[in-house]
């Protein structure tokens, strides 16, 4: 016998809409898909929603981090072993996927905390995984001016690649190269 909806777990009754969110949100983008979608695609009365979201801002934010927390938890199983370079490159190109979905966390970062948060995770940890391939050969961002300015310049690449434009290669190609060249251009010259 189905439970009724009292009996399910708010954690539970959370997810559900976050899993219906996530697939609508890619379907439709953050504009098409409205809080009356999602409460329809997650059998919640719509008004009973808010109980668990604020806001759509709320559900989308908390979108963007699940995606995240599931490809930190995919890279380090799949990847334990890889050298961070390969890490970074992989996670980035895993995450092209949500290249709509970033863009529309631009949109909405003026308008909602939640999803300033959100792409400020997001952020992090893009840094932490450039500082990690920085330190694999022997450079620290946070004391070398030149390695901050790498850290720098590949978020800046990152985050202007996923701005769409039918011009730009996939940022974790870029960033690949760009990591790849200046990590060459730091190594003392062997002769």
């Amino acid at each position: 016998m189905p439970r009724n909806r009292q009996q399910i777990p708010r954690e539970e009754r959370a997810g559900d809409l976050l899993a219906a969110a996530t697939e609508l949100f890619l379907a439709k983008g953050y504009d098409g898909t409205t809080m009356a979608d999602i409460s329809a695609a997650a059998g919640v009365a719509r008004g009973n929603v808010y109980w668990y979201f604020k806001s759509k801002d709320d559900i989308f934010a908390a979108v963007m981090d699940r995606m995240l927390s599931r490809e930190i938890r995919t890279l380090n199983d799949e990847l334990a072993d890889a050298d961070p370079l390969t890490h970074l490159v992989r996670g980035l190109s895993d995450m092209r996927l949500y290249r709509p979905l970033h863009q529309a966390m631009h949109d909405r970062l003026v308008h909602s905390e939640a999803v300033r948060a959100a792409h400020n995770t997001f952020l992090s940890w893009i840094i932490q995984m450039v500082d990690e391939v920085l330190a694999e050969h022997g450079l620290d961002s946070r004391t070398d001016t030149d390695a901050a300015l790498v850290r720098d310049l590949v978020v800046a690449v990152f985050e202007g690649a996923n701005v769409p434009n039918e011009h730009n290669r996939p940022a974790h190609e870029m960033i690949r190269y760009l990591m790849q060249l200046l990590v060459a251009a730091q190594r003392p010259n062997a002769g």
